[in-house]
């Protein structure tokens, strides 16, 4: 059995915000309000309902940051938000998509590795 560590527990209750530098000003995204995050040409963004925006993380860096908060690494380019996926789609034996919540119906490919993760993790 671990130690009970006062500091870390301070830190997991500490509101939680992800950076993102928008035109002069920092805005700060709470975990819950993004759907998904992707990367493009090295670079990562957030979605969220109110559109698409660039961090100065890497995939990697979010994937560590977020995984407190309900994210899934669901194919080599994309995190999701397990809160806003709504279902899993099969097309075949070995290809997968999860489709969200938003007015979208955004679908995000998921891994056939990812997809044995999820059902793991999910129990389906």
């Amino acid at each position: 059995m671990e130690a009970y560590d006062p500091q870390e527990a301070q830190q997991a209750a500490l509101p939680f915000k992800i950076p993102v530098r928008l035109e002069g000003k920092v805005a700060l995204i709470n975990p819950a309000d993004i759907l998904f995050a992707d990367a493009e040409e090295g670079r990562a963004f957030l979605q969220t309902y109110e559109g698409r925006l660039p961090t100065q993380f890497t995939l990697a860096e979010l994937e560590e940051r977020l995984a407190r908060s309900g994210f899934f690494r669901a194919h080599r380019s994309y995190l999701v938000n397990l809160q806003h996926v709504k279902e899993v789609i099969p097309y075949t034996r070995n290809s997968f998509s999860l489709r969200l919540d938003d007015a979208e119906n955004t679908e995000i490919p998921l891994s056939k590795s990812a997809a044995g993760e999820l059902r793991a993790l999910l129990g389906y």
